[in-house]
């Protein structure tokens, strides 16, 4: 029996519902239709060429990708840009593009919860107040019911950032290298003393500067984020908290991968015939030039 798009959209929304997207973002079915058939779902941190073509090669009717394939406005679309040429290929082989951003970031199990989870952080909450409580109760109770569990760590109350404590005191320089291999990647930005010791770390996947006052407000000693503009960081040249850069497809990257575990999970439990993929890592492209 195949499966519609949008049964697939229902159980999206049930893991990160719409409304908790900010204002500003562009969630949702962006590219096709939500009646067309559904086998094979790819999912992926953008809508690149690269990521398309490998749709197109093992036979993808469904993107689910984090960040929206359309974000502005446009007029048009043709070859002549990107975005057009971008459009008019998904278009043409029949693939569908479903993007969870903002709502993705908050949501229970999203990409705030992995990599808190990722860092060893325990006794996690937001690091943002929310008034949201449980988005996703409704697929806790299906994994519950078949003796499982959607996700070990997860908040879920539709914030950005989180906030918790390490099991013990480290110094700074020793854990960022830790992070780093768990994150797999090549490189690390930070401020701080190497040797301070450190317990409270507040988090951000993606792109966190706007959060930096928040995590020196509530206590952390560090916060740890995908990218920070040069501006964002200076005050933390005059404070106590330290600041670490990962890289925003680093820190991103993970929930995307936990992302496709949990669907397949529950398309099992429900017994379609679905088959989840990810987009191949990319994350080696992004390179820093060394001696």
């Amino acid at each position: 029996m195949s499966h519609q798009v949008k049964e697939i959209i229902k159980l999206m929304e049930d893991i990160a519902p719409p409304h908790l997207a900010e204002s500003w973002d562009n969630v949702g079915l962006l590219v096709g239709s939500e009646q067309a058939k559904v086998n094979k779902v790819m999912l992926t941190l953008d809508v690149t060429d690269d990521v398309i073509q490998q749709a197109i090669c093992e036979k993808v009717n469904l993107i689910i990708s984090h960040h929206p394939v359309l974000f502005t406005t446009i007029k048009e679309i043709n070859d002549r840009t990107l975005t057009g040429s971008t459009l008019l290929k998904l278009i043409h082989h029949g693939i569908s593009v479903y993007s969870a951003h903002t709502n993705f970031d908050k949501a229970k199990g999203g990409t705030d919860d992995i990599l808190a989870e990722l860092l060893g952080i325990q006794d996690v909450k937001p690091l943002l107040p929310s008034p949201m409580e449980n988005p996703t109760a409704k697929l806790d109770e299906l994994f519950l019911n078949h003796g499982s569990d959607s996700s070990d760590s997860a908040v879920g109350w539709g914030s950005l950032g989180r906030i918790g404590r390490l099991p013990e005191a480290q110094a700074l320089e020793e854990y960022l290298k830790k992070i780093k291999n768990i994150l797999k990647t090549e490189t690390v930005d930070f401020i701080g003393d190497p040797a301070r010791k450190i317990q409270i770390v507040a988090s951000c996947a993606g792109a966190g500067g706007d959060f930096v006052e928040d995590a020196r407000k509530a206590g952390a000693d560090l916060f740890i984020t995908g990218e920070v503009k040069y501006h964002e960081q200076l005050p933390i040249l005059d404070g106590d908290m330290a600041l670490a850069t990962f890289g925003h497809y680093a820190t991103e990257y993970p929930a995307i991968l936990s992302l496709k575990r949990r669907l397949q999970n529950f398309t099992n439990i429900l017994q379609w015939k679905v088959d989840f993929i990810s987009s191949k890592d990319y994350g080696n492209r992004f390179r820093r030039l060394r001696e």
